[in-house]
């Protein structure tokens, strides 16, 4: 039985674009904050440390593992204490296992709380994904617009990362902390509390998804595998580029004013994403939009790899400007990837299935995720660099995009 609502929140029922602007703040918090910025702390914790880009990868790796456990038991989560309430202290337990990484310096410390954040970070974007699919159910002919606000979140906190995190690492030379960039997770982290209080009630205003029936209510993934298989493509390719981007603009000779400038870069096509893929949400009911998006996503790994190749003599103003047109793709296709997946469940299942069918898409693209920042790591610490890295994923996005090609409606 599901509590009254307050006057606060039956104003907010009345106003879903406002409800899913606060859930968004979940997308910021659940993908940037928790995955996306660790980018940002990569070159700093590799000059301080001297790790290896295996070991950097690992730790991503660490946290796609904890997400991946966090996306298989959260049917289980939400049935116990219903996506809202999984979706606010999901947040507020990331928020601390980020902050806390400021106090540690050992690979292994680290490794442990990106495990745990990652955990506790599947509530909050996964158990988000459900509600803002419930939102978008009760108002379909705003559907694609809802979900594209929610996943614009991710541009949203990539902005704020891009400016907060190089600040702190200045802030933390300046005043002569031991590990300069631990001050970044500390701000990180309190950043991640205050924006899981303002998502606290949009998140309540969403009504509970109807309860699923014990007979003859199961879709089959088998149904969906060149979804599947596209999205866990997605997994393994985008995030080779989240975790090293940076470090191989550092390598190209850029300054850190314009490693920031190209980061919000990213994160402000993410934010403004939502109508230039509204439609094609509405529209496309099989994989054709992951499929477009894994290809774009593809080149947008591969502008700075050939860069990166051919750097002899610089890359010039044309190398620079190409760069930030690849930033300026990957930050307009990133969110609408996941977003698509969840249009695919809404297009093709009944509501009673989208719980168990977004718990399947989240574990398949937490493994692609937790393979992908390891392996780009590894490849990227041979003879060829992070360029040959950057190739690899660039190349797994394109079969995730001749995967997701392949899927058809379902009905």
């Amino acid at each position: 039985m599901s509590l009254p609502l307050s006057r606060g929140q039956e104003w907010l029922v009345g106003h879903p674009v406002i409800v899913a602007l606060g859930l968004s703040l979940g997308t910021s918090l659940g993908a940037s904050l928790a995955r996306f910025s660790y980018a940002l702390f990569v070159p700093a914790m590799r000059d301080d440390l001297a790790w290896s880009y295996l070991v950097l990868g690992a730790l991503n790796t660490a946290h796609a593992a904890g997400y991946l456990l966090g996306a298989l038991t959260l049917s289980m989560v939400i049935r116990r204490f219903s996506s809202g309430v999984s979706f606010v202290a999901g947040g507020i337990l990331t928020s601390v296992f980020l902050g806390l990484c400021g106090f540690v310096a050992d690979a292994y410390s680290i490794a442990l709380l990106r495990f745990l954040s990652g955990f506790t970070s599947a509530s909050v974007f996964a158990g988000g994904t459900v509600l803002i699919a419930q939102l978008a159910g009760q108002h379909a002919k705003r559907s694609g617009h809802l979900l594209g606000i929610y996943y614009a979140g991710g541009g949203f906190g990539m902005v704020i990362s891009a400016f907060l995190v190089p600040a702190t690492l200045v802030w933390g030379l300046q005043w002569q902390w031991p590990h300069p960039w631990q001050l970044g997770w500390l701000m990180v982290g309190l950043t991640g509390l205050i924006m899981t209080l303002l998502m606290w009630k949009p998140s309540l205003s969403v009504p509970a998804a109807p309860p699923r029936s014990r007979h003859g209510d199961t879709t089959s993934p088998r149904r969906y595998v060149g979804m599947g298989a596209g999205y866990f493509c997605f997994g393994m390719g985008y995030i080779g580029y989240m975790t090293f981007v940076i470090s191989l603009l550092r390598e190209l000779g850029w300054s850190p004013p314009s490693l920031t400038l190209f980061y919000a870069c990213m994160g402000t096509f993410g934010m403004f994403s939502a109508p230039l893929w509204a439609k094609s949400l509405d529209t496309f009911k099989g994989g054709q939009c992951l499929a477009i998006i894994n290809g774009l996503l593809a080149l947008a790994c591969l502008i700075p790899a050939y860069l990166a190749m051919n750097k002899a003599d610089g890359i010039g103003d044309i190398g620079h400007a190409a760069i930030y047109v690849s930033g300026a793709i990957f930050g307009a296709c990133l969110a609408t990837a996941v977003a698509s997946t969840t249009a695919f469940v809404k297009h093709n299942l009944p509501q009673t299935q989208w719980i168990p069918a977004i718990t399947v898409f989240t574990s398949i693209f937490a493994v692609g995720q937790m393979i992908g920042p390891a392996l780009t790591g590894w490849v990227s610490d041979g003879s060829g660099g992070l360029q040959t890295g950057f190739g690899v994923s660039a190349l797994v996005l394109l079969l995730g995009a001749a995967c997701a090609a392949w899927q058809k409606p379902l009905n």
